[in-house]
């Protein structure tokens, strides 16, 4: 190809997210002036290639990119830029750039600054210019950071907000520099208040949450659902208290709404806790005595494994080196069923619970049936309301834009009733077989245990037992846990067999014992 032919250059033009605002750097300006120049000096312009938002201190820069395949290529002659710290910020890119084009014989050119020769003189001014845009880069870095230390101080949350709360200019102009852009709840916010309420009760398995408070409507900053890793992280963050933390600052009181209070967000990391000591995340099957039960040889936690070539899945030790033999599931899980027909309530236990019980439940239900009628009451005012104004518009009083107004409005209020009232009977609903549960279950702790749903076994697994050590697939020793050894101790329960017993009286005395009124609390 002849030398005319080669003649080709391209442009680059760069803005950071801070440089935006400058109309001397948009990038317009910077490409009608590489255009300019090219022209000038007599190049054929390929194309202009333009990065926008992105900063200097890395080359993966789709715009640079290009230009450097372009360049390995050798289809192009010329770079053209307006000066040395649009192409990098960072002296060692820079000089890969540099050293790049000069090996494909491609001439790099400033619009605003001298054209470096490949003199020694002139490899020196230009790493030169680029050490002071590396320095100019990482000045701005540290300015930057020093005003979001000081904005953190000032209790106000110093960059993007986290889901729940957005970013918005102070509407008050006479607000101090730091507190010019601040951040608001959001229409995510009350999914956030939702989430903490909902975990705090301890019903719910993290999991599960997660999967109804996304079906609700709760989405992250990119607008997809939460998954579970990221709904732990959600209900770990201080933030929602109030709080501002940015590296070693801690502000417990920041400029923001809070969206929970202390004592809800404190009674959530307890049930975290409470949850990890046992701790199973899920998978894709559901291992019901995952955390429960160890070997004693290796000190590890069984895990489990589904054999998908037999059909069948075993539990055995996590050792890496492997460890006895493996024991398949459902006869593992039925060894720890057993475990619980051994056990029975005191006659008289049972009917303290159940005298507890049936209080509790008799004055939820005195709260429910007045909850539930004060909304009937609103439901049937309204439709009342909604009524007279049909009247008035066919008496010809009410003019039509003032009907549809009025409709909307009384439609929006009763639909609001209906939902509560729906809530409402939910609630009462979970209410009844939580009662019916807790009757099963201290008459008959064995079929309790045998019919409850996965969720509930492990919650009743972890009511009566700390762990089991487990070897070549048989039991061989059992750990009650707090409360049942003080059960077995006050006599409110009963160890039919007395290997069990002896075994569990052998373990001595636990310290810090709950007393009877707690477990009946």
């Amino acid at each position: 190809m002849e030398k005319e032919n080669k003649k080709i250059a391209v442009g680059y033009c760069r803005v950071s997210t801070d440089e935006q605002a400058n109309q001397g750097l948009s990038l317009d300006v910077q490409e009608s002036a590489c255009k300019n120049k090219i022209e000038q000096d007599g190049y054929k312009l390929l194309e202009i290639f333009r990065d926008e938002g992105i900063s200097a201190g890395t080359l993966k820069r789709p715009g640079i990119q290009e230009i450097m395949s372009l360049t390995a290529a050798q289809k192009i002659n010329a770079v053209y830029a307006i000066s040395s710290d649009r192409i990098a910020r960072n002296t060692m890119d820079h000089l890969f750039f540099r050293d790049l084009l000069r090996k494909n014989k491609v001439e790099l050119r400033y619009v605003y600054q001298p054209a470096m020769d490949d003199s020694a003189g002139g490899r020196t001014m230009d790493t030169m210019m680029a050490t002071f845009n590396e320095m100019q880069r990482l000045q701005t870095s540290e300015k930057v950071k020093k005003t979001l230390y000081e904005k953190a101080k000032a209790g106000y949350f110093p960059s993007s907000a986290p889901v729940g709360y957005k970013n918005i200019d102070n509407p008050d102009t006479s607000s101090s520099r730091l507190a010019r852009k601040i951040i608001v709840p959001d229409e995510m916010a009350p999914f956030i208040t939702e989430a903490f309420k909902l975990y705090s009760t301890g019903t719910y398995n993290g999991y599960d949450l997660c999967d109804l408070i996304n079906a609700k409507g709760l989405r992250n900053k990119q607008g997809k659902r939460f998954s579970p890793s990221q709904f732990y992280l959600l209900l770990k963050n201080r933030i929602y208290i109030g709080e501002v933390r940015w590296g070693e600052i801690i502000v417990e009181k920041g400029q923001h709404e809070p969206l929970i209070d202390q004592a809800t967000f404190d009674q959530v990391q307890l049930v975290i806790a409470g949850h990890s000591y046992h701790a199973s995340r899920r998978r894709k099957h559901f291992w019901l005595l995952s955390g429960f039960v160890y070997c004693p040889e290796h000190k590890k936690r069984f895990t489990a494994e589904w054999h998908n070539h037999k059909g069948i899945a075993y539990y055995h030790c996590s050792n890496r080196l492997g460890c006895g033999k493996y024991v398949e599931v459902n006869e593992l899980e039925n060894q720890i069923a057993d475990k619980f027909k051994d056990l029975q309530f005191n006659e008289t236990f049972i009917e303290k619970v159940i005298t507890k019980v049936r209080g509790i439940f008799y004055d939820r239900r005195k709260q429910y049936d007045g909850r539930r009628q004060g909304l009937i009451t609103q439901k049937t005012a309204l439709e009342n309301k909604r009524r007279k104004i049909e009247e008035k518009l066919l008496s010809g009083t009410l003019s039509d834009s003032d009907f549809e107004r009025l409709r909307d409005e009384t439609k929006a209020e009763i639909s609001s009733i209906e939902e509560r009232l729906f809530e409402l009977e939910s609630t009462q609903e979970a209410r009844v077989d939580i009662t019916h549960e807790i009757l099963r279950f201290t008459r008959d702790i064995y079929r309790t245990y045998r019919t409850a749903s996965p969720t509930l076994k492990r919650h009743y697994l972890a009511f009566f037992w700390d762990k089991f050590e487990v070897v070549d697939g048989v039991i061989l020793n059992s750990y009650p846990s707090l409360v049942f050894k003080e059960l077995l101790q006050l006599e409110q329960l009963y160890c039919k067999d007395r290997k069990t017993k002896e075994a569990i009286d052998s373990l001595g005395n636990h310290s810090g014992i709950l007393r009877p009124s707690v477990l009946l609390g």
